[in-house]
């Protein structure tokens, strides 16, 4: 048994503006671990749920949220995935399925009606396309994803959650992936090829040393990694940067039907 607050003593107005005032306990099944974003002095931290139950009442709600909370440290870490928590927090203004979480009272309840959600949200949902395979729906992400051949190399190829819209658009960009491919490598080199040789420049000792890159070499040292496609035609491709960027992920923007916008990593 535990029992303890969590958050802030004293809640951001940003938040307190959102949440009723009165605090009411909940069980609560969650499907993630706690995930966060910087708000200026504290983190806002989030957990998914699947729903909860109202124990006062008796309530139930089968309708995916986030447990929320206000935190000075983004280490700090309450929730577990897949685990029942009881906990006091206020409801949403403005929906049913998000609630501000003031006090954790325990942890590893059961219940059949969240038991019930988990076993429905493990189920694997999937859809297939003639062109790509089998997607499989990350429940977390939100993301339909496979593992495609790209111009003889493995990747990662995602659809956002609205396929059924998306996924004409990602067909036919995975059909011509040979002319994005080379195009997009061309369009890093030509944005990115000046900064790759002054990050190459800064580690020689002496200018006898520094051999610049070629826009072809640029080109041809990007490794795919991950290609993500989103709504309207829009898009990311993913290229590991061969250490011209220490490591880092070279990422190209564009849409399908008006070509690329940005390269950056």
């Amino acid at each position: 048994m535990i029992r303890k607050r969590i958050g802030m003593e004293n809640v951001p107005e940003s938040i307190d503006v959102l949440f009723h005032s009165e605090e009411k306990e909940f069980l609560v099944i969650c499907v993630s671990e706690d995930y966060g974003y910087e708000r200026g002095d504290y983190w806002e931290k989030n957990v998914d749920i699947l729903g909860y139950v109202e124990t006062e009442t008796g309530s139930k709600s089968n309708i995916k949220g986030c447990l929320i909370y206000a935190d000075r440290d983004f280490e700090d870490c309450f929730f577990d995935n897949e685990k029942i928590y009881r906990i006091k927090g206020r409801l949403s203004k403005s929906s049913d399925n998000d609630i501000y979480v003031t006090e954790i009272i325990s942890e590893n309840e059961k219940n059949d009606f969240l038991t019930d959600l988990l076993t429905e949200y493990r189920k694997e949902v999937f859809v297939i396309s003639a062109v790509l395979g089998k997607l499989i729906l990350n429940k977390e992400l939100n993301w339909f994803e496979t593992t495609v051949d790209w111009c003889g190399k493995n990747a990662g190829f995602s659809v956002n959650n609205n396929i059924d819209e998306n996924i004409t658009d990602a067909e036919e960009f995975y059909r011509n992936r040979h002319e994005w491919d080379k195009k997009a490598r061309e369009y890093a080199s030509e944005s990115l090829i000046e900064l790759a040789n002054d990050w190459k420049y800064s580690e020689v000792e002496n200018d006898d040393d520094f051999v610049e890159i070629t826009e072809k070499e640029f080109a041809e040292r990007l490794e795919i990694n991950d290609i993500a496609f989103y709504a309207d035609g829009n898009f990311n491709i993913y290229y590991a940067d061969d250490d011209m960027f220490w490591g880092h992920t070279v990422i190209v923007s564009g849409n399908i039907r008006t070509g690329f916008n940005e390269a950056y990593f």
